[in-house]
């Protein structure tokens, strides 16, 4: 099960369906927030992307230097989906962000 590290303290997961999202939820520390990956809100998405301060948030497919940083949350969390699809090989239907 592959997974990006949001932040210092939270980690996202993608799923391809809702068995296996709830299959893997007993083994999560603190699960901040999990849910259809249509249904989620983008307010509920700011408070858990990496921001780089002074420059905007983090690029997760690019996260070497400060030059990638993204001005939109948004697309920050979109890389950040991006980089789970190139390692998982299937598109999230279903996200569980953890409170590492």
């Amino acid at each position: 099960m592959n997974s990006v590290k949001l932040s210092a303290n939270y980690r996202l997961y993608a799923f391809s369906g809702y068995q296996s999202m709830k299959s893997a939820m007993p083994y999560m520390r603190s699960v901040v927030l999990a849910k259809e990956l249509a249904a989620v809100q983008e307010a509920e998405v700011r408070r858990f992307v990496g921001r780089i301060s002074g420059q905007g948030y983090v690029n997760y497919l690019e996260p070497a230097g400060y030059q990638y940083a993204l001005r939109s949350y948004r697309r920050s969390f979109i890389t950040a989906l991006q980089k789970l699809y190139k390692s998982n090989g299937y598109a999230a239907r279903y996200i569980l962000i953890e409170r590492v």
